[in-house]
């Protein structure tokens, strides 16, 4: 099954849905372009001892195919329910999922023009940080041991174009891996789309929508565009 077996979604927030997250969920190690993404999780969440707490990439985004990367800081709702010390999602790294964070991307994305199944979300530490009943955010230690992690997906990623770090954190982050490992993409910062940045800073939501839009305007190029 691959991203164009998904239709768009019409609206936010759809992984709320128990069907359609079931036919998600199904799809995680069988999409072939997201597969080698999903093998890598499996692989890794081996290597930690630490299950759900990495969640899956989206069947229904670009997967390796995929020309942009936007990048939070690490998972939230989205981790799944295996331990009583995470917090219970719906297990993928999705703009579908029933967050206001995730529907901030999902609204953004569509009124960019910034097509889901072209582009891939990930965060700087793939596994969740907090307790059961907080968010935690990564330090200066989690993010360097997360680097290696990091490298890896980018590894699979041959047609990356364009990455998109949001939030301070997030760009922190991808300033020590760009330092550290040197990639040939294109970076456009920008905000983190949570409620509460949004809320507090007028401007955020502006300038995610142009550094969407920028996004939509490189990647639709023909070819590509260069680093």
């Amino acid at each position: 099954m691959s991203p164009k077996s998904f239709a768009p979604t019409t609206a936010p927030r759809s992984l709320r849905d128990p069907v359609f997250l079931t036919a998600r969920l199904k799809a995680v190690r069988t999409g072939p372009s997201v597969r080698p993404l999903n093998d890598w999780v499996a692989d890794l969440r081996e290597r930690l001892g630490q299950g759900e707490s990495v969640p899956w990439f989206d069947p229904a985004s670009g997967g390796v195919e995929a020309r942009s990367l936007f990048l939070l800081e690490a998972p939230g709702t989205a981790v799944g329910s295996e331990a009583g010390r995470r917090r219970t999602g719906s297990g993928i790294i999705s703009v579908d999922n029933n967050d206001p964070t995730a529907q901030n991307c999902w609204l953004l994305r569509r009124e960019a023009g910034l097509p889901y199944e072209h582009s891939l979300h990930w965060n700087i530490v793939p596994w969740y940080l907090g307790t059961a009943d907080r968010i935690a955010a990564p330090g200066r230690t989690e993010v360097q041991r997360a680097a290696p992690f990091l490298h890896e997906v980018i590894s699979l990623l041959p047609k990356l174009e364009v990455v998109v770090p949001m939030g301070r954190s997030a760009q922190a982050g991808w300033a020590a891996y760009v330092a550290r490992y040197a990639p040939a993409v294109r970076t456009l910062a920008t905000w983190h789309p949570s409620p509460r940045g949004l809320a507090s800073r007028p401007a955020a939501r502006p300038e995610i929508l142009r550094t969407m839009r920028e996004v939509a305007r490189l990647t639709s190029q023909e070819g590509g565009s260069p680093p």
